[in-house]
């Protein structure tokens, strides 16, 4: 039997691609044996055979827990680090042992003490100034915030599985959300939840602007080429602009905005900036720079705090979220 299964994983690297995927669905027929034959391949991030022994894993979902928990504590001692990322990316924090989650904590705890967050996504985030962190999770009704590196918070609101299916006892369904609050830099805390903010940023720009008196969205989406920023002042919208928007432009343009601008009689005219801002700046890392900070400077700015990670629902845990995090 572990002959025919190691044979099926040297097959797994095959260049022939319908030879990989008759091996992958008979190494998935066979189930829980096959698992500790598969870590090998995990470890190796540049070997021909890893993603097709991730997605044998993944096939094999609940049955690959209780191997992999076994190679966690009875080894072999070489496998052990392909195991725990492979509990983590199929079963969260949950498939993880008591151990395991308790060394997780304590990772998290000396890593706290003096990590370097680095430079934050510059994709879709919500800046906030001035803001404890117990009036941001009050507005957003979280839960469970609990303290995380910033890697820990970026790779799970951002990088991972962020969002996920819950059925209540009732029988009623929701989706669940998993949200990252930045320590302080220069006086502003970043919110970050791809997912979340992908279905809600307008929603939690009010919200957090209510309770904090202001709060700015940004997003900035390559792929289709869109671009939004959003300034919201004691609940109400003060000024925004959406690439797709209808209508493009909300509010009176900024001060920052009328600098920009230009006339004909200026003395340093120049058609082109003319028609740019005509309207008023429509790129939002443009405006982070002018009204708060951009994501991508933060490692140069002054730091307070560390970061926090919550959810939306006090029913849904940070366990069920699958992901193998950084921390």
């Amino acid at each position: 039997m572990s002959e025919d299964i190691a044979a099926l994983v040297r097959q797994l690297a095959a260049v022939d691609r319908a030879e990989r995927r008759a091996a992958r669905d008979r190494l998935v027929g066979l189930g829980a044996p096959v698992v500790e034959h598969l870590l090998p391949l995990l470890g190796d991030e540049e070997g021909p055979g890893r993603s097709a022994a991730e997605s044998c894993l993944q096939d094999l979902g609940a049955t690959a827990i209780d191997p992999l928990r076994r190679v966690r504590s009875e080894g072999p001692g070489g496998l052990r680090p392909a195991a725990l990322r492979a509990l983590a990316s199929l079963g969260g924090g949950d498939a993880l042992g008591p151990a395991d989650r308790a060394a997780v904590e304590r990772l998290v705890r000396v890593k706290l003490l003096d990590e370097s967050p680095g430079d934050l996504p510059a994709e879709t985030w919500i800046a906030v100034p001035r803001a404890e962190v117990k009036d941001i999770v009050r507005a957003l009704e979280l839960h469970d915030a609990r303290p995380v590196t910033t890697a820990l918070g970026v790779s799970a609101a951002v990088h991972h599985e962020n969002s996920l299916e819950h059925r209540s006892g009732d029988g009623t369904s929701s989706t669940e959300y998993r949200v990252f609050i930045t320590p302080e830099f220069d006086g502003w805390r970043l919110v970050y939840g791809a997912d979340y903010l992908n279905d809600y940023w307008a929603q939690a720009v009010e919200k957090l602007s209510a309770q904090c008196r202001e709060a700015h969205f940004y997003a900035v989406d390559e792929y289709n080429g869109a671009r939004v920023w959003w300034v919201s002042e004691n609940g109400q919208d003060k000024r925004g602009h959406r690439t797709y928007g209808d209508p493009e432009w909300v509010g009176e343009p900024l001060e920052f905005e009328r600098d920009l601008m230009q006339d004909e009689d200026d003395e340093l005219y120049d058609p082109e900036e003319a028609e740019e801002y005509a309207e008023g700046v429509r790129d939002p890392e443009e405006v982070a720079s002018y009204l708060s900070i951009q994501p991508t400077t933060v490692e140069v700015l002054d730091r307070v705090g560390h970061g926090w990670l919550a959810v939306t629902s006090p029913d849904v845990g940070h366990g069920r979220f699958r992901g193998a995090l950084d921390i």
